[in-house]
């Protein structure tokens, strides 16, 4: 059955919606997915880090990110460093607030 829209319509019992017959399994990434990360400003730039499978935690963000590439980065520019970064979860977590803090590293709001 076709409505004007051209979209096909299914016509299913009440209360059956997510019944196993009326359900298809789907993987929309098929096998997961990478983030790429790279710093650039004026003077120049950082090395490119690409996260292989896995979550982007903010553990993880913090010692494979911000601890071998953003702070000796930093420390190259020197005072005039601030910190460009993504307003995602594991960019705002609390650990990775608290490890800028520690080492005195300003982030752009």
């Amino acid at each position: 059955m076709e409505s004007d829209s051209g979209r096909l319509l299914i016509w299913r019992e009440q209360r059956t919606r997510y019944h196993q017959s009326n359900t298809v399994e789907k993987h929309s990434y098929r096998g997961g997915g990478i983030l790429v990360w790279a710093g650039i400003s004026l003077g120049g730039h950082t090395d490119l880090h690409v996260f292989h499978g896995g979550t982007v935690t903010g553990l993880r963000y913090r010692d494979e990110t911000l601890d071998p590439y953003v702070r000796p980065y930093a420390a190259a520019i020197g005072n005039d460093f601030i910190l460009m970064d993504d307003n995602a979860r594991p960019y705002r977590a609390r650990i990775v607030e608290e490890y800028l803090e520690d080492h005195g590293l300003e982030r752009m709001e």
